[in-house]
């Protein structure tokens, strides 16, 4: 099996109609692919075929609907969201994190990929790189099967949905990039030495969503919704964006010119960002994951 991580790539074309306009088109690019194309969301995007039995994909397509419904409500600034709309976005949340590509698993292969298949819950803290996994970590990946992981993690979705940092906020920026790499913790450390950790997941557009003990100052809005956008093109092999495709024509296609393959091992990476240059930590002293 190989060694490295998967170029299967998924994006729910739920989550892809939010970018669509009317006759549901979108611009795509994908790692390889000489420039962005567009494409109508209900034809392949990318190999879906083998990602998914069908018994997860009834399950995946009942949190997708229960977001559909909540998401007329969240993004609308006059209704009051319910604690089963802020539920059904966590669930999803969840959702979005188990598609990494380690955890997924590969259509190429029934088993899953060296470091993934670690039951890591959507929690910052449980975050890092993966490429200097323990070898017990990666015989537990290549010995279960894809399909076990993804019920088993059905199984206990309201649990890890619960795990996610419990203070939410949407926010409204824009413009955001989607990818297969869908959901982000970074951490933003002031010249004070003061950390604070987010995960962050674009909805629209010109929205997304972040979790945290804390809810976001209007200056660290301005940073993770930059921020998200970055790690969304680092560690994705296919994103999308409007028809327009700011993001893509503006940054990631020059990115990528640079950057052939993702980043990370396949698995969901932390990163932190220093207001300071100064305070950044030399390699040796880093636990895990990148900083900037």
């Amino acid at each position: 099996m190989s060694q490295h991580a998967s170029h299967d790539h998924y994006i729910s074309r739920f989550h892809m109609r939010r970018w669509a306009t009317s006759n549901n088109r979108v611009t795509v690019l994908a790692r390889g692919w000489s420039e962005p194309k567009q494409l109508e969301i209900g034809k392949k995007v990318a190999t879906e075929l083998g990602l998914n039995a069908p018994s997860a994909e009834a399950a995946y397509g009942k949190v997708e609907s229960a977001l559909s419904r909540a998401l007329e409500r969240l993004l609308d600034k006059s209704a009051t969201p319910t604690d089963r709309d802020w539920n059904a976005l966590r669930e999803y949340a969840v959702l979005v994190h188990d598609r990494f590509p380690a955890f997924r698993g590969s259509a190429a292969n029934e088993k899953g990929l060296p470091g993934g298949n670690a039951m890591m819950v959507p929690n910052p803290a449980h975050w890092g790189r993966m490429d200097d996994a323990t070898s017990s970590l990666d015989q537990l990946a290549t010995a279960m099967g894809r399909e076990a992981l993804k019920a088993e993690r059905l199984q206990h979705l309201p649990f890890a949905a619960g795990v996610l940092p419990p203070m939410m906020q949407i926010l409204h920026a824009g413009p955001m990039l989607l990818g297969d790499a869908g959901i982000h913790s970074i951490s933003l450390i002031s010249d004070g030495g003061r950390q604070r950790t987010f995960v962050a997941m674009p909805l629209s557009p010109s929205d997304l969503i972040v979790f945290g003990e804390q809810l976001p100052e209007d200056h660290e809005a301005s940073d993770l919704d930059r921020m998200l956008n970055m790690k969304i093109a680092m560690e994705s092999t296919v994103v999308v964006d409007t028809v327009e495709a700011p993001v893509v024509n503006g940054f990631v296609a020059e990115m990528w010119n640079h950057q052939p393959g993702p980043s990370g091992a396949g698995v969901p990476q932390a990163i932190r960002v220093f207001d300071n240059l100064e305070d950044i930590p030399t390699r040796r002293d880093t636990p895990s994951g990148p900083s900037v």
